[in-house]
């Protein structure tokens, strides 16, 4: 049987282009967590002080966010492959750039080129989703992508460290500039032109300013691509409370801790697998609403034994397990429930990457500013969190 585009073409086979689009949108945070291990020894390298390496980092995000908009843009206008092509050119040059480096100055310049060329892969995917696929198919082939994504923060500080003690961390970045070239090529013998000429939007910047205004006034897309941004808000903000949490509070080591983030990383990446079969059955809504009346139930529980001190280590990575676990199955029905609330895909897909970047970027400042000695400030932030993104779903589900 042949699978149907959502623009009425044939489209190509579901596992094969999931593959392709899985593998360019994890070149980004590849690109983050094959550095993580590497500060210590970047900063002796190049003679920098920790805040300049950790900077080297924050600049990448930025060009993440700072570079949604403008790929999505060119995508509308000129078709998916150019401008992936182009991002993807430039994110090649870059990572060689960053391998050649000569100071922690020159580290950060090429890591704000590097991390605005590698955004093309993860906005671009999005749209050649929304351009082939809608509904069902759409949430099977964005999930499959997630699983792709999902592996990265699991295996990448292994394959990091072990690049570290056979090369140096100045051959990650030869990595990356190897996998941005077999990017480029998968793209070109797998991946169709999924916006046909006729559909491009004019070039002139009314037309583009029209999109985006049109999609800001479209409370369905925005609620829902609020939703999704809560949803990857959680993982990131534990994320980041984490080390200390557990090594203040439960006093473990890095390596047991990473187990323990691993382990929770590989329940998100199952529940992602399960989102489409279970939307396919409750509908996007009722999914919705039940993960979103799930998640502040587990938040709460957090938050109740935290403060009575009855929380031992063993049943709060249960719940954290938990919350993982309903971050997985949430993603994918907020993001395809935004996307399909829009014409302009590029655009939808800029935009819907830029609110989950800035929100998820605005927790994560948020949770920063505690003492994460107890697990009760995180708690009650992913409390805050789950509350407003049910809001948000009603909000979508009550828009036409």
């Amino acid at each position: 049987m042949t699978s149907t585009s959502a623009n009425g073409a044939a489209a190509p086979s579901l596992l094969k282009t999931g593959l392709v689009l899985g593998l360019l949108s994890t070149l980004g945070p590849l690109a983050i967590d094959l550095y993580l291990p590497a500060f210590p020894m970047v900063a002796h390298d190049l003679a920098a002080s920790p805040a300049e390496v950790q900077r080297s980092l924050s600049i990448f995000f930025l060009a993440l966010a700072a570079a949604q908009i403008p790929f999505g843009t060119l995508g509308d206008r000129f078709g998916r492959k150019r401008p992936l092509y182009a991002g993807l050119a430039l994110f090649v040059i870059a990572s060689a750039g960053c391998a050649l480096a000569i100071n922690a100055q020159s580290l950060i310049l090429l890591r704000f080129i590097q991390g605005f060329g590698v955004c093309a892969g993860t906005a671009i995917s999005r749209a050649m989703i929304r351009d082939l696929h809608t509904g069902h198919q759409a949430a099977r082939l964005l999930a499959f992508s997630f699983l792709i994504i999902g592996i990265s923060p699991v295996l990448a500080p292994v394959l990091g460290s072990a690049l570290l003690m056979i090369g140096g961390w100045r051959m990650m970045f030869w990595l990356l500039a190897g996998l941005g070239l077999a990017g480029m090529l998968l793209a070109a013998l797998a991946l169709p032109e999924s916006l046909p000429a006729e559909r491009r939007i004019a070039p002139n910047i009314g037309a583009m300013l029209h999109s985006y205004s049109t999609l800001l006034g479209n409370p369905r897309f925005i609620a829902a691509a609020a939703a999704a941004g809560l949803a990857t808000t959680v993982p990131y903000a534990f994320v980041t409370a984490a080390p200390f949490l557990f090594t203040r509070h439960f006093h473990l080591q890095p390596m047991q801790y990473s187990l323990l983030l691993g382990a929770a990383a590989i329940c998100s990446i199952g529940t992602t697998q399960l989102s489409p079969r279970l939307m396919k059955h409750l509908g996007p809504k009722r999914l919705l609403m039940l993960i979103t009346m799930a998640g502040p139930l587990v938040a709460l529980l957090m938050a109740a034994l935290s403060l009575t001190g009855l929380m031992p280590l063993a049943l709060f990575q249960l719940l954290v397990m938990a919350m993982f676990g309903l971050v997985g199955l949430m993603l994918t029905p907020a993001a395809i429930t935004a996307l399909d609330a829009a014409q302009a895909a590029g655009a939808a897909a800029a935009l819907l990457g830029t609110l989950q970047l800035v929100i998820t970027a605005l927790a994560s400042a948020l949770i920063s500013l505690f003492a994460a000695s107890t697990p009760v400030p995180l708690s009650l932030l992913l409390l805050g969190v789950f509350i407003i993104a049910h809001l948000c779903v009603r909000v979508a589900f009550r828009s036409r």
